[in-house]
């Protein structure tokens, strides 16, 4: 019986066995041809694993007997004990069930005949950067460090700091000499917890060991390896390459009776361009472009998150309000900020997702007249008014009228309407040809809650319907700040059925968009 259910393991299994493959309802074992590039045909004995993960993992794979001399290097699995192979690393993980490779028995061997020649070939073109999966993993830490910062260090041992949590470590690009390396004096605590910065240059094999390290390192090897019996150094961080990649490895190291052991562990790269990569293609245009948001309450708190994450630096914050705890089931800052103002407190919050917010001013203000207003649009290319108010909206909106199309300033009214049933965005003030969707009329509500404490009204709306509100109207920001000018003066995201058109229907809503474009001052 096999140790994995479903008729497709049964059937690959059948199928196997059909090609001559023996199944002790566990493990499969049979023949594979395949060509080595310089030696020519030959035929591996490999094993198959279908577990209970088939089909929605590839089967485990080893190679028994290669059949021809062949050195073990890339994109296999550390084995489970010495002298034997562990399991091929056959196919990326963005490959769906239903589409599975692997369950073919013709493909799953021509994959592993592939994957034989690819070996013996030395992997050419391969830029895959994976060495720490070849050496016994250190999970208990996470090693932080700098790129830019350390991009010119090399043989050299710099100081380390505690991390953000317990398992982090920070590799500074603070060098230490440390003169009692051979023995002339006691090492003081200085000399303690350091990393050895290195470069092993472009890697045709992967490391599984200190003897690999040493071979690539050469000279500076020694120096190091004395480090490493003093107590000294405790941590590697070297750069290597791979085709046209070039990626790090970050590894724990002490003296043990049978030499140096060596662990690795996972890295991550702090510097600005590295956290940037995953801000989107529009991050470098967004860079410069200054925003004020007005209201920094539920909808604007993640609109400046999002505006954040996504390349924006130059922000005015503005609120005249206290964070109170009923405030942070839809705001972004949480309970350890309350008390806190709302603009100081989004701040604050941007400073944990990117220490860099030199350029983002929280201001405890009100903007109350026409004066203030456009002193606010000219000082900033665009104002998002996520304040929830009429009379504030109508103000802000009077004022971008009054500075015209031809000032290349923008107002992005957000609002929550009908306890979260509708989203709406506003761009002022229209372009040519342009129109707004209608207004909704007030509903009166007689059963307004209030807050105890200070009787402010508190709306209804959901927390899910704030954050759509803040990616609707980044969405406009975003489409404004680069230029591309594609959205139209309104957008409604109809949330919950109303009875007056056009939101009678679930989905979005459209105003008639301008053939014109605005090019950003």
């Amino acid at each position: 019986m096999s140790s994995s259910g479903g008729w497709e393991a049964h059937r690959l299994r059948d199928q196997l066995v059909a090609r001559g493959f023996a199944d002790d309802g566990v493990h499969l074992r049979g023949p594979l041809p395949w060509v080595h590039p310089a030696l020519g045909g030959g035929v591996a004995r490999v094993e198959i694993e279908l577990d209970e993960r088939f089909p929605f993992a590839p089967p485990k794979v080893r190679v028994l007997d290669p059949g021809q001399p062949l050195e073990m290097t890339f994109h296999i699995d550390r084995p489970a004990r010495p002298g034997t192979w562990g399991n091929l690393c056959l196919w990326a993980d963005d490959w769906p069930a239903d589409q599975a490779p692997w369950v073919d028995p013709d493909e799953l061997l021509a994959r592993v005949a592939g994957w034989l020649e690819q070996t013996a070939a030395g992997w050419p073109d391969d830029d895959i950067c994976d060495l720490e999966r070849y050496l016994e993993p250190d999970c208990a830490t996470l090693v932080l460090y700098d790129a830019e910062k350390l991009a010119q260090l090399a043989g050299v041992a710099v100081r380390t700091e505690v991390g953000p949590t317990p398992v982090a470590v920070i590799v500074t690009n603070a060098t230490r000499h440390v003169k009692a390396a051979f023995g002339r004096r006691r090492l003081g605590r200085k000399d303690r917890r350091l990393a050895w910065v290195d470069d092993l240059g472009e890697v045709h094999r992967p490391v599984r060991g200190w003897q690999d390290i040493e071979e690539a390192l050469g000279e500076r090897a020694g120096v190091l390896a004395r480090y490493i019996t003093l107590g000294v150094v405790d941590l590697l961080l070297l750069r290597y390459q791979r085709g046209l990649q070039r990626s790090v490895l970050a590894l724990t190291v002490r003296r043990v009776a049978g030499g140096i052991h060596v662990r690795s562990c996972e890295s991550a790269d702090t510097s600005t361009r590295t956290r940037r990569l995953r801000a989107g293609a529009a991050a470098s245009e967004l860079a410069d472009v200054k925003i004020a948001i007005v209201g920094c309450g539920a909808v604007g708190s993640f609109a400046a998150a999002e505006l954040f994450r996504s390349g924006v630096r130059h922000l005015t914050l503005i609120d005249h309000e206290r964070l109170r705890p009923g405030n942070v089931v839809r705001h972004l800052a949480g309970a350890t900020q309350v008390g806190s103002w709302k603009s100081e407190a989004v701040r604050s919050c941007l400073a944990d997702i990117d220490a860099d917010v030199a350029a983002v001013r929280a201001r405890v203000a009100m903007v109350a007249t026409v004066t203030e207003a456009i002193g606010l649009l000219r000082n900033h290319h665009i104002v998002l008014d996520a304040t929830g108010s009429a009379r504030a909206s109508s103000l802000l909106a009077f004022s971008a009228s009054k500075m015209g199309t031809g000032s290349g300033r923008v107002v992005i009214s957000a609002c929550v309407q009908r306890e979260g049933d509708i989203v709406r965005v506003d761009r002022l003030p229209p372009r040519g040809g342009e129109t707004y969707l209608p207004p909704l009329p007030i509903v009166e509500d007689d059963d307004r809650l209030q807050e105890g404490g200070c009787g402010d009204p508190v709306s209804r709306t959901p927390p899910g319907a704030v954050i759509a509100a803040a990616g609707l109207a980044c969405l406009v920001v975003i489409d404004e700040a680069t230029g591309a000018c594609t959205l139209p003066a309104s957008l409604v995201d109809v949330r919950g059925v109303q009875p007056e058109p056009p939101y009678t229907r679930l989905g979005l809503v459209l105003s008639q968009p301008s053939p014109e474009k605005r090019v950003v001052a």
